[in-house]
């Protein structure tokens, strides 16, 4: 059992996802590396220990956020009192759930931000299952986009209206739902025959959001660390546990409140899967005290959808992946595989560049001018 991880308010709770089967190939459901223990690997050449220290962060990276220093196993563990790092998140709160997103470009001219998310926190049902519609889409007014590390979101720094929200016409290709479902298309072995997930949004909002000089950068995939290797990589979301007890929860929040906080830890990038539609990086990290071979750690929980994979690679930080999903009993669970995938950005490098660098976005989405593109934006 899949579940898409963007958290229920009132009931804190994950959406759950099934699904059938079809054929995937060489795509491996559930992925499981040779070894725990990756080979030590570089970045272009440069030892991952040599890369330094990143900007803004006051606690030596990443050293003090690896999972074994932190009290509970859930995503992104860790205190939320590095401040510097909620520029390099977002929260997203819609009206029964929240998600996560990363910021990635300021656009001064239009005076708007993009943000990189997960497609499914944005679609309220599909009627065609070959091409996504502007009516499938919630509406603009009904997304609200949070910056800060507060614990409510009457205390939060600064929130943003959203002028528009961008997807591609083959998100869960060759899927339907009705209003109140959700796509089924995890990986190829499960939801439509044929299916893809696709699982990639854009939220443009007005204004800037906190300093575009630490946004996470969008590269193309020559710029990525070397699958498999021991490359720290930052994960950032914005869910909460939905363990018992739940040790982390905000004071004064209560559950079915609007509360949520931003958490963070780092994990090794171990895995890349790619298929036609389905282009996941597995992130986890491993730890053997005394879990035999269930030792990898899921690190994703409800509210963490499209929050970002990072990494820093000397001089900024790379986004390399949004949370997609998890199994069905995520967040501070110990598996014998990867247990969680997240969608490799780079994929779909192209198409986010042509988002990001029209003049009119909303228009060329509408009119063919920005190819496999939907929008609810006016």
């Amino acid at each position: 059992m899949r579940n898409v991880v963007c958290g229920l308010i009132g009931l804190l709770c994950l959406a759950a996802c099934g699904g059938g089967s079809s054929g995937g190939g060489g795509f491996q459901n559930d992925p499981t590396p040779p070894s725990p223990y990756a080979p030590l690997g570089n970045y272009m050449g440069i030892a991952y220990s040599e890369l330094g220290q990143p900007t803004g962060l006051t606690q030596s990276y990443p050293s003090s956020f690896w999972p074994s220093n932190l009290p509970a196993f859930q995503i992104a563990y860790g205190s939320d009192d590095e401040s510097a790092i909620a520029n390099l998140s977002a929260l997203v709160h819609l009206k029964r759930s929240i998600c996560s997103a990363t910021p990635v470009y300021y656009d001064s001219q239009s005076n708007t931000t993009f943000l990189i998310g997960a497609a499914h926190c944005f679609v309220i049902s599909k009627s065609s299952p070959t091409n996504l519609n502007h009516n499938d889409l919630m509406a603009t007014s009904d997304v609200r986009i949070y910056h800060g590390v507060g614990s409510s979101l009457h205390s939060w720094d600064a929130n943003y209206d959203v002028k528009a929200i961008y997807l591609r016409q083959d998100y869960c290709y060759n899927g339907s739902f009705a209003i109140g479902g959700e796509c089924q298309n995890f990986t190829p072995q499960e939801g439509a025959s044929g299916g893809q997930g696709n699982d990639i949004a854009i939220i443009q909002v007005v204004g800037q959001y906190a300093d575009p000089e630490s946004y996470p950068q969008i590269v193309p995939a020559t710029q990525y660390p070397q699958t498999y290797t021991m490359a720290p990589v930052l994960s950032i979301g914005y869910g909460i546990n939905t363990q018992t007890p739940i040790g982390d929860m905000p004071s004064g929040c209560t559950v079915g409140s609007d509360c949520a906080v931003m958490y963070y830890t780092a994990n090794y990038q171990y895995w890349q899967q790619d298929t036609i539609g389905y282009h996941y990086l597995y992130n986890s990290y491993y730890n053997n005290g005394g879990f035999g071979q269930h030792g990898y750690t899921s690190l994703i929980c409800g509210g963490d959808s499209g929050g970002g994979d990072l990494f820093w690679n000397g001089s900024h930080w790379l986004l390399l992946s949004e949370h997609t999903y998890g199994p069905s009993d995520v967040c501070g669970t110990f598996y014998s595989f990867l247990p969680d995938g997240s969608t490799n950005v780079s994929a779909y490098y192209d198409w986010v560049q042509s988002i990001l660098y029209s003049t009119d976005p909303v228009a060329a989405c509408n009119n063919g001018g920005i190819a496999n593109c939907v929008t609810n934006g006016i």
